[in-house]
């Protein structure tokens, strides 16, 4: 279904519900008044002898649209109200059957109570009612009033001729019917653009919400793009400075941390022999191996740039030391050719580490450039390997080592 079809189907679908629950107030009002009135005439107390004949046919009409009304009620019900595009025809054809069902019975009553008091009050009640209550187009109402109102007019003749008792029924229909039928156009514009512009507002509600998830989704993911890095997935400088921050926060006490600086083994040489395409390769290889490891020990590891990462783990000195063991050995099985490489024709990596009891932030910033350091000297020591320094603070900014 096209979005102006669908909107259509929901203004027609909201008209035939607001029809649907006004039939139900119609019907419980007509039911009470047809009990009162059926009981009423039941008694006879209202009519002298010459009327009472007519007291059976009243009772019947009342009893039926009695009947009627509870069947509305009954069936028509809004928890068993589903409308859909198959049905929804059904439902106004239900209205407007019910609307000439009441007012055909109503004329009936109208024909006898012309005929017996001189007047069609009932009948002018019940049109003003329908006016009001359904909102339907002019042409779906207008056969019954031309349908009834002649009837009436023409028993009113038959009944009191040509003189001026026929005005009790006359001139209150003349008056009533017109009035009738610009309420029941006004009814039916008014309350359909009421509910146009409910459906229309609506709509954009929906779209301005969902147009509000899209804006929401799409800043996330360039908020997750703005800390990945592109090549490897892994997280970035950015984000790894944001990580320390968050540690930060939860210096309240002393902890634990250990800071790995990685960084892989002549990777120049490898570009320069290999191109960096293969060099590319190589980093993505390696940074899928370390967060591997860092899942494994729950860690956290990012890309420092270039062929550099950095690991954070806040496990023991002694549980740090596996890990760069670790680190080292599953390069090496990677068995990545190097040729270029002076210590094994594989790619290998060298570590720095530093490990130190933290109580201030700007303890993780020397961390860094202490492992920084050690990565320095394990270069020295031919690479392939790890290299431990151990920080010690003072409680201030300055550290030993």
């Amino acid at each position: 279904m096209k979005n102006q079809e669908k909107i259509a189907f929901s203004i027609r679908k909201e008209m035939v519900q607001s029809n649907l629950k006004g039939m139900r107030t119609v019907a419980w009002s007509l039911m009470y008044v047809s009990a009162i009135i059926s009981l009423i005439h039941y008694g006879e107390v209202f009519f002298v002898k010459a009327e009472r004949a007519m007291v059976p046919v009243y009772i019947a009409i009342h009893i039926a649209m009695f009947y009627i009304d509870i069947a509305v009620l009954l069936f028509v019900r809004e928890k068993r109200i589903h409308i859909t595009s198959v049905n929804i025809q059904k439902y106004e054809h239900l209205v407007v059957i019910y609307i000439y069902t009441i007012m055909l019975l109503i004329t009936a009553i109208s024909v006898m109570d012309v005929y017996f008091f001189h007047h069609a009050a009932l009948y002018e009640v019940i049109l003003i009612i329908i006016c009001t209550v359904f909102a339907l187009p002019l042409r779906k109402i207008s056969w019954i009033i031309l349908l009834s109102a002649p009837a009436i007019i023409a028993s009113t003749y038959l009944s009191v001729g040509m003189s001026s008792e026929n005005i009790k029924v006359i001139l209150p229909m003349s008056l009533l019917i017109p009035i009738g039928i610009i309420i029941q156009y006004q009814t039916y514009k008014v309350r359909k653009q009421i509910t146009t512009q409910h459906i229309l507002l609506d709509e954009e509600m929906i779209k301005t919400k969902q147009l509000s998830e899209l804006l929401a989704v799409k800043n996330k993911a360039l908020a997750e793009q703005a800390l990945k890095d592109p090549l490897t997935n892994l997280p970035n400088r950015r984000a790894f400075n944001q990580q320390l921050t968050k540690i930060g926060h939860q210096l309240h006490q002393p902890q634990t941390l250990t800071v790995m600086m990685i960084d892989i083994d002549y990777f120049k040489k490898f570009n320069d022999y290999y191109g960096h395409i293969q060099g590319d390769a190589v980093i993505v290889k390696v940074a899928s191996l370390l967060a591997e490891i860092a899942e494994k020990y729950q860690a956290f590891v990012a890309r420092w740039g270039g062929e550099e990462f950095i690991m954070i783990s806040q496990h023991t000195e002694k549980f740090a030391e596996p890990i760069c063991e670790e680190i080292l050995k599953e390069v090496r099985d990677l068995k990545i050719p190097h040729r270029q490489s002076d210590i094994v024709q594989y790619v290998t990596v060298s570590i720095g580490m530093c490990h130190a009891n933290l109580t201030m932030y700007e303890h993780l910033q020397t961390c860094c450039d202490i492992a920084d350091q050690a990565l320095y000297l394990a270069k020295q020591n031919g690479r392939n390997n790890y290299f431990r320094k151990m920080a010690i603070f003072d409680g201030k900014e300055n550290a030993s080592i």
